[in-house]
């Protein structure tokens, strides 16, 4: 691993820790301040960090092949395994769940977290189409800057013509797919958020030299901080796009870059800590695997703990550790088991350690 592998690697680190946080009982039981800080930029962070390692000089068919190893293969392994599991103990309606699962948006899967693998998988087969676009031309990285402008720009408002729809229109849809919230359950795999979220892969892949070189200056981060801050207290816009939630389009925009910067700043300082630095790297490299289990370990933990535990917010806590490390433990689990490494690890990753 170089040395910019572990930079992104330990922003990733944060980025997954606040993932599960954003997840936890703290946050999700009143969608408070917490919430709406949190929520105005991780998950932009996420696809932001995923544009730096995109490759537009890679083949279509490497791509294809490398993507759909890394996030296709554990989403219907997962769920066709929770749902065999579920139909032979709760006996749910399979078909319906099938449907839900081809699908593949968070209403109507039921690990929710897992909508971002599907549709991370088409925000960078988007992104990398742009950029490709764009190597024809001298002036390709104006070009991409555009492509960038324009998707987000027509992201954000496909999101809100769809929240000004009325949801009883898709009744129909979310019986057969098995959404019993009965709002609009999203295009296929998400495809109705694919504006925001290849913009922000591009913005990473634009930005690659500077975040993998990032060397944060003081003030500038004090300016960054100052900046979130002050939008939060007058603003305080959230970006929530699994619930297709995204506010006003500059102040939520300007509140995930500068969130993203602090992050990536926060990361560079942390990295002078060795220890910190070197776990904190550790759950990024980690993240997908945490992105899939953190969720149904968090409840599960967290009710667990009640039965013990009367104060809400320590057994938040617990639950919190044990979805940030339980799916670290079955991590290093399954990289022992040769049959479950071929169904859930990236092909690659499973040759660089042999």
């Amino acid at each position: 691993m170089t040395e910019h592998d572990v930079g992104v690697d330990t922003a990733k680190g944060i980025g997954i820790i606040l993932i599960v946080f954003g997840h936890n009982w703290i946050i999700a039981h009143d969608h408070g301040e917490i919430f709406r800080i949190v929520f105005s930029f991780h998950v932009p962070l996420f696809f932001f960090l995923s544009g730096v390692f995109l490759r537009p000089q890679q083949d279509f068919a490497g791509l294809l092949r490398s993507r759909a190893d890394a996030l296709l293969k554990p989403f219907f392994v997962v769920l066709l395994a929770w749902g065999l599991a579920r139909f032979l103990v709760s006996h749910i309606d399979l078909r319906s769940y099938l449907l839900g699962m081809l699908y593949g948006t968070g209403n109507t899967i039921e690990w929710v977290p897992l909508w971002f693998l599907p549709h991370l998988f088409l925000g960078m087969l988007l992104a990398w189409a742009m950029l490709r676009i764009g190597m024809r031309s001298a002036r390709a990285e104006r070009i991409t800057v555009i492509n960038m402008v324009l998707l987000l720009a027509a992201g954000i408002s496909v999101i809100h013509l769809f929240a000004s729809m009325d949801a009883s229109q898709f009744n129909g849809l979310n019986q057969l797919l098995g959404n019993r919230q009965g709002n609009f359950p999203g295009l296929p795999w998400s495809l109705d958020l694919i504006g925001v979220s290849s913009a922000f892969i591009l913005l990473g892949q634009v930005l690659r030299q500077q975040v993998v070189q990032f060397k944060p200056k003081g003030y500038l981060s004090a300016l960054a901080l100052a900046g979130f801050v002050a939008l939060h207290y007058l603003f305080d816009e959230a970006i929530d796009l699994n619930m297709r939630l995204y506010g006003s389009w500059w102040i939520s925009t300007l509140q995930a870059l500068l969130g993203i910067y602090l992050v990536l700043a926060i990361s560079v300082y942390l990295q002078r800590y060795s220890g910190v630095g070197k776990v904190l790297a550790y759950f990024g490299s980690s993240s997908l695997f945490i992105m899939i289990f953190h969720s149904w370990i968090e409840v599960k933990a967290f009710t667990m703990a009640a039965k013990w535990i009367s104060n809400d917010y320590l057994n938040a806590i617990l639950a919190l550790l044990a979805g940030l490390l339980l799916p670290l433990l079955l991590l290093e689990m399954t990289k022992r088991l040769k049959f479950l490494a071929m169904l859930l690890l990236p092909v690659q990753r499973q040759a660089r350690k042999g």
